[in-house]
């Protein structure tokens, strides 16, 4: 898939809310309570509100003039990869790791917290360099454990 990633911009925040909308509800359905999944409004207020005073970097992937993924990164002594959501229509295309290294270039230190039952997720990181290291938390909201990854 011949994606193309770019700098996600103010205009763009309902595209972003919508792509991790969507991928979201499908990744954590079963997991998360159905009526939390299904109600968008607190993302798109999220990201509405993000672009009035953004703290990191947000990047599109698109294909054909659609998007297909977001990324969202916080740069800092190890950026901290935030969310990185594809549609199902682009999973395993390359495009993931495309959106990866535009929001937390290789090389670069960062972390990212991931659902404890992702296997798919875990094991895209880990590809990337990505390992355990041993910390814990739980998502907000509900009872989803997280654990850390890092890359040096």
């Amino acid at each position: 898939m011949d994606a193309t990633i770019r700098p996600a911009r103010a205009e763009d925040a309902a595209t972003v809310a919508a792509v991790h909308n969507r991928s979201r509800a499908r990744a954590f359905r079963g997991h998360i309570a159905d009526e939390v999944l299904n109600n968008f409004a607190p993302l798109e207020r999220k990201w509405a509100e993000y672009f009035d005073s953004p703290d990191g970097r947000v990047y599109l992937a698109e294909v054909d003039g659609e998007a297909v993924g977001m990324a969202y990164g916080v740069p800092g002594e190890r950026t901290e990869l935030c969310n990185l959501y594809l549609l199902e229509t682009a999973a395993g295309t390359g495009v993931a790791p495309k959106l990866m290294d535009a929001v937390v270039p290789p090389g670069e230190p960062a972390f990212l917290w991931v659902a404890d039952f992702n296997e798919r997720a875990q094991a895209f990181y880990h590809k990337h360099g990505f390992t355990f290291d041993g910390e814990e938390t739980h998502h907000a909201g509900d009872d989803v454990t997280l654990k850390r990854m890092v890359r040096d």
